[in-house]
């Protein structure tokens, strides 16, 4: 199984939302529960909000994670977005974060309605497990235990105020998949998701989760981008189709199914995986990979160090977000009914500001 291990950059999640139609060129004010992914998809019809956020990067400011409601938004007309393939500005770097295990549903929890009610308020109470070391979702030292854990105790007491939460955090990475094999818990997290629409480019160990696991709606999201050489032929790549037979470098530890589905690296193609983004960039600079695929918010400081200010551009056709989900065994009752109990328990902290408030304390390190 490949996991993300590395400190990655999140971004906003998915969330429900009431907020006003939207259309390209025009306008648009922020809503509670909006997230720059939502509001690109409202408006063209896809999730890679990169042109979005660069059109409006002084109104939104350096951190696309953090979005206020009231702000208004310029929507370009399809096509009038920001040019590809210009040099990168090295910015500060945002708040390092290190998200973990993919997996996904097949299909989405049994609404509680549904469900038979529980018997007692005892069988309201729900078991949650992460990991230490995790920084910035889960942690015995983190502030509340990390972005991950606030959040969905939150969520949780959100729907049932007189719940009690055993949140267990085991020692590492390792101990946190043997614990969510074991169903000792109700609930693990933080998890991300493969496409399970495409199962057929799945590793054995990814089908296996779209199987067995039920995810919550995603509570944060990993924004993927991809650099080359300026002047380089893939420079301007805009489809994964056109990556084909490239030498593309993903640190280790770091998932590939979304490589995977694009059938990258293709005939003629390589994968690199070296122990982390700087060992990316090196080999860019040296000529043995061609591209390199990362977590947006670790390019700043891998650029800087190896010296490729204005020497690299962005490629599109790599850029895509990755959400993080909480997940619970499909065959154990009682966690699939705290998923949908999660789930409506996020979607009022979207409407009401307070995930915003969490997310942006946490990632601020308060």
């Amino acid at each position: 199984m490949k996991l993300l291990l590395c400190a990655v950059g999140a971004i906003g999640v998915l969330g429900a939302t009431t907020a006003m139609a939207q259309t390209a060129c025009q306008p648009y004010t922020i809503q509670p529960g909006d997230t720059l992914r939502a509001i690109n998809l409202r408006a063209y019809g896809e999730d890679n909000f990169r042109p979005l956020y660069q059109a409006n990067q002084l109104v939104i400011g350096p951190n696309p994670n953090l979005i206020e409601v009231g702000s208004v938004l310029d929507i370009p007309c399809a096509g009038n977005g920001t040019a590809a393939g210009t040099p990168v500005r090295v910015e500060e770097p945002e708040p390092r974060e290190q998200p973990v295990p993919a997996a996904a549903p097949v299909q989405d929890p049994v609404p509680e309605s549904e469900m038979t009610a529980p018997e007692s308020p005892a069988a309201l109470n729900v078991s949650f497990v992460t990991y230490d070391g995790n920084a910035p979702y889960s942690g015995r030292d983190l502030p509340n235990g990390g972005l991950a854990t606030e959040l969905l105790e939150t969520a949780y007491l959100d729907t049932l105020p007189d719940a009690q939460i055993e949140t267990t955090v085991v020692r590492d990475l390792p101990g946190f998949l043997r614990a969510m094999g074991s169903e000792a818990y109700d609930v693990g997290f933080p998890s991300i998701r493969p496409d399970c629409n495409v199962i057929e480019t799945l590793a054995v160990e990814m089908i296996e989760l779209c199987a067995k696991y039920a995810f919550s709606q995603p509570f944060h999201e990993i924004p993927m981008a991809a650099w080359t050489l300026s002047g380089s032929p893939v420079s301007g790549a805009v489809d994964p189709a056109e990556l084909s037979g490239s030498r593309i470098c993903r640190p280790e530890g770091l998932f590939t199914f979304d490589l995977d589905a694009d059938r990258l690296p293709g005939r003629g193609g390589a994968l690199s995986t070296p122990a982390n983004a700087t060992a990316c960039f090196e080999a860019l600079a040296a000529g043995q990979t061609d591209v390199v695929s990362i977590p947006r918010n670790q390019a700043p400081a891998a650029i800087a160090a190896t010296g490729l200010e204005g020497r690299v551009v962005a490629v599109p056709a790599l850029e895509r977000g990755v959400t993080l989900h909480a997940v619970a065994n499909q065959s154990n009752p009682a966690g699939v009914a705290a998923i949908s109990r999660l789930n409506r328990g996020l979607a009022a902290m979207r409407a009401d500001g307070s995930w915003f408030r969490i997310v942006a304390r946490q990632l601020s390190g308060g």
